[in-house]
């Protein structure tokens, strides 16, 4: 199974406590998606990456498209073979790729918001 993506904090972490309200998807990877005890339950899944992808980004939202295709392909595959940790793993590349870009948008208003909290006259 792939690796968390960079920055995202791991599932026992006390940033979760705040974080899973603004980032759904990451608690998602974190929690269910990289445990490997997580039934993998498919039709909920992209029940799931479906309502997220209406209202996510205009720029996002072929990501979610990759992740229900990959999720549709993942329920397809034989659950014992091989081949089924790597289509699981192309399941979490889109979504990593996602989570990526959403902390790059936070780690930047961040950034922003501290920027305009020590501008002079503020």
């Amino acid at each position: 199974m792939k690796d968390l993506p960079f920055g995202l904090p791991p599932a026992h972490s006390r940033k979760w406590h705040n974080r899973r309200w603004w980032d759904q998807l990451g608690y998602l990877r974190v929690r269910s998606l990289a445990n490997p005890k997580w039934p993998r339950d498919m039709p909920w899944l992209i029940r799931w990456l479906r309502r997220e992808r209406s209202i996510a980004l205009p720029a996002d939202q072929d990501l979610y498209d990759e992740a229900i295709a990959a999720a549709q392909n993942y329920a397809r595959t034989p659950q014992r073979s091989p081949e089924a940790e790597r289509a699981w793993d192309r399941l979490l590349e889109p979504v990593d790729e996602l989570l990526t870009r959403r902390q790059s948008r936070h780690l930047a208003a961040t950034d922003e918001a501290r920027t305009e909290r020590n501008a002079p006259g503020s």
